[in-house]
């Protein structure tokens, strides 16, 4: 009997990315694949408790499951994982799925327990799955190995969810369980790429595993799951074959990546990215990276002083409002900004005050734009970034990943908000409260244009000449295509109207280029 198994779970973990929707036809493809790769077993989805289709990865019923497996599975072992859902209408074990493995987290313990019980009365071998192994105390650990040992199911898995495992981590568990565990129930691993170790901390736990001890590795095509990933199947088999004399054939998984995986990930790209290694750093949820991430108004460092934040009561479940509050936090940088608003006021004063937004509009409508600013005694400002057909007399920018536009050279001055303080270097430039320009009475927005509205209201001023504040509609509508971006949070229409007829309702916006903020007539 193999001692040392690989499990691929590229149609379980892969849903996480797609909703499980692969196509039937791609489904039955895959774990054609995997079989003839010889993988020792093949985790080809969910099990849920309603019908999804026959084109998801998510399955209702062992028959559900058949119609997609290959007619010839020789020795492989075909496996299904259920997280907190109703198993006791799952049919007796007939041969086709051989393991359940039960993921919950740690308040649904009795929930697997339970669930394994039954299924292990049908006949199943199960897994116990806790995820989020870094949050439980090692007297934690033992306390869940204790209840599994009075289960003694088949086998028992670390699951690194977080993807914060360093070596030294995973030697400290893996020892946990093999001096307490039964000697008989296997011991799997799952690794993330949060910190890009999980090739090496595989062969880490190769090297320090009991000969005496069953292991099972988790892996996928590709490393395909929810970003970062995992364990790429084709580097584990083959440095199986190099090191331990294992014979799995390398070609059908290539094949499987080129034609079915490698197009997924052009189209929905994992991997290791900063952010996420950051979460792994920190040992929090990935989703307060991803949070962060959608912000588009922050740099690595800045994720990572914000990370840092959090406290360790809050790292494992994310908390939206808690992750909101640390963010402006951060970003509220109270300042005494009174010299720089007298400034801005007497530059202003008397002048036609023109804003220059990096919408396309503009690309169409430059003639328009310098008839208003060529008609004499004007103020231009541009936001987050310097006009290649005019020459402002401000660049206003609240944006660190807009900073890189600001060029002093160019003989325009830089008027900032205050979270850039750190970050700016001009001693020129004039910096001016984020707290004041972002809240707009309780209602906080950090809009860049409205920012710069708000603080023109604040500065006596009573009309602007507005040009490129296209309104983006859900996605990237740039003047230049360096400024674009395709994920994250943008305002929507309904926010902007709001503030434009609340808070900025006496600023009279006159419309150059066309918004979908104005009326047809300009206003």
């Amino acid at each position: 009997m193999k001692m040392i198994q690989l499990l691929d779970c590229t149609l379980r973990d892969g849903a996480h990315l797609n909703g499980g929707r692969f196509g039937e036809k791609m489904i039955r493809r895959t774990i054609r694949s995997l079989t003839d790769a010889k993988l020792d077993i093949v985790e080809v989805g969910f099990f849920v408790n309603e019908d999804r289709g026959p084109d998801a990865t998510y399955f209702h019923s062992i028959e559900d499951v058949r119609r997609v497996l290959p007619r010839k599975k020789g020795n492989v072992q075909y496996s299904l994982m259920a997280d907190f859902v109703d198993v006791d209408g799952i049919e007796p074990w007939d041969g086709t799925i051989d393991i359940f493995r039960l993921s919950f987290k740690r308040h649904r313990l009795d929930w697997a327990l339970g669930a394994a019980r039954t299924l292990m009365d049908k006949g199943y071998k199960v897994f116990i799955n806790p995820v989020n192994c870094s949050v439980y105390t090692d007297e934690e650990y033992l306390a869940v190995i204790r209840r599994v040992n009075e289960l003694h199911p088949y086998g028992f898995s670390m699951v690194d969810t977080f993807g914060v495992l360093r070596k030294q981590d995973l030697s400290r568990l893996y020892y946990l369980l093999e001096g307490n565990l039964l000697p008989d129930i296997t011991i799997g691993l799952h690794l993330h790429e949060n910190l890009g170790l999980a090739y090496s901390l595989a062969q880490h736990f190769l090297e320090i595993r009991s000969p005496r001890r069953k292991i099972v590795i988790d892996c996928s095509l590709l490393g395909m799951g929810r970003i970062p990933g995992n364990l790429c199947t084709e580097q584990i088999m083959e440095h199986m074959n190099l090191n331990y004399g294992t014979d799995y054939a390398t070609e059908p998984a290539l094949d499987a990546i080129d034609d079915d995986i490698a197009p997924i990930k052009r189209e929905i790209p994992w991997g290791y990215s900063i952010p996420y290694a950051l979460s792994g750093k920190f040992g929090l949820h990935r989703t307060y990276a991803e949070y962060l991430m959608g912000k588009n108004r922050l740099k690595a460092k800045d994720i990572q002083r914000i990370l840092s934040m959090v406290d360790r009561e809050h790292i494992e479940m994310f908390d939206e409002a808690y992750i909101e509050g640390l963010y402006r936090q951060y970003r509220n940088v109270s300042m005494d900004d009174s010299a720089a608003i007298d400034t801005i006021t007497r530059e202003i004063g008397g002048k036609r005050v023109v804003v220059i937004c990096p919408g396309s509009s503009i690309a169409t409508h430059m003639e328009q734009i310098r008839a208003v600013i060529d008609g004499g005694n004007t103020c231009v400002i541009s936001v987050n970034f310097i006009p290649d057909f005019c020459k402002p007399d401000y660049m206003f920018c609240a944006n660190a990943k807009r900073l890189r536009n600001f060029d002093p050279a160019a003989g325009v001055r830089g008027i900032f908000t205050s979270n850039l303080r750190e970050l700016v270097t001009d001693p020129g430039s004039l910096m001016v409260s984020f707290n004041s320009c972002a809240y707009f009475g309780d209602k906080f927005c950090e809009d860049s244009t409205l920012l710069l509205l708000k603080l023109l209201r604040s500065c006596d001023c009573d009309a602007v000449y507005i040009a490129g504040f296209d309104g983006f509609g859900g996605q990237s509508n740039y003047y230049d295509r360096n400024y674009s971006r395709e994920s994250g949070t943008f305002i929507d229409k309904h926010t902007v109207m709001h503030l434009l007829g609340s808070a900025l309702k006496d600023l009279k916006l006159h419309f150059i280029t066309p918004s979908i903020y104005c009326t047809s007539d300009g206003k």
